[in-house]
């Protein structure tokens, strides 16, 4: 019996640091071994992007954002309540970490990700003039987002070293078809509407290069506030091997 209560001590100790569970979903690695790196983010990435209701992490997938704006030089937007669903299929790949951890990249390749919610909308869409207000649904194909970012280490308040995500700067790419499906433009004025449906639909890159920056920007800047709320959990001493 003394043997059994040993054992579970010795059990409870590994498990636990100053007496705390460990929350890390990633496997300890060398800042210098890329293949851990990658397998370990890839196994936690889903998993932190599904939502951690016991430590307070919202979900990214389905992604709630109240408000999304582009204010470009020939067209203005406006989202409000938009869902996007499709991040927690993304494949991460191509992590690179700084050695003096300061500076990550990755890559995101997502099969598809679907938008809906309300629009406002006014100005042209390259050689179209478009206006109107009402539902939006938007679906992708295949979507590239290479992500380059500063990384910032500072103390929590367990005393312990934290990673955290700062500044991020995004290239996106559409690889495949988009679908934009957006009700009500021109007021419902159904020749009009399907001018800007058939040009959109056909001349997806040309589009997507226009408009996509501001709402990638606006979902990456909340998938990031999600993922910082979780490094706050897990010192840096958990996943980082010296």
């Amino acid at each position: 019996m003394f043997h059994k209560y040993t054992f579970l001590l010795f059990a409870l100790y590994c498990l636990c640091s100053d007496g705390v569970l460990s929350n890390s979903l990633l496997a300890p690695c060398k800042i210098e071994d890329a293949a851990c790196i990658q397998k370990s983010v890839q196994a936690a990435a889903p998993k932190i992007i599904t939502g951690i209701p016991e430590l307070g992490i919202e979900s990214s997938d389905p992604l709630f954002l109240e408000r999304i704006e582009g204010d470009l030089s020939i067209l203005k937007y406006k989202f409000f309540n938009t869902t996007i669903t499709g991040y927690k299929d993304c494949q991460i790949s191509n992590i690179i970490i700084s050695p003096d951890l300061t500076n990550v990249h990755f890559e995101l390749n997502c099969p598809t990700l679907k938008m809906s919610g309300l629009y406002d909308i006014n100005g042209r869409l390259i050689i179209l003039p478009v206006e109107g207000n009402g539902d939006f649904f938007l679906t992708t194909g295949k979507y590239n987002i290479l992500v380059d970012s500063e990384l910032k280490i500072q103390p929590g308040t367990d005393g312990k070293s934290h990673l955290s995500i700062k500044n991020f700067k995004l290239k996106c790419t559409a690889k495949s078809p988009i679908i934009f499906d957006f009700r009500n433009l021109f007021n419902g004025q159904k020749d009009l509407s399907d001018a800007v449906h058939k040009f959109a639909n056909e001349s997806w890159d040309e589009v997507s290069k226009l408009v996509q920056d501001p709402v990638f920007y606006a979902c990456m800047n909340k998938i990031i506030k999600h993922v910082n709320k979780y490094l706050k959990t897990v010192p840096l001493e958990d996943f980082k091997l010296n």
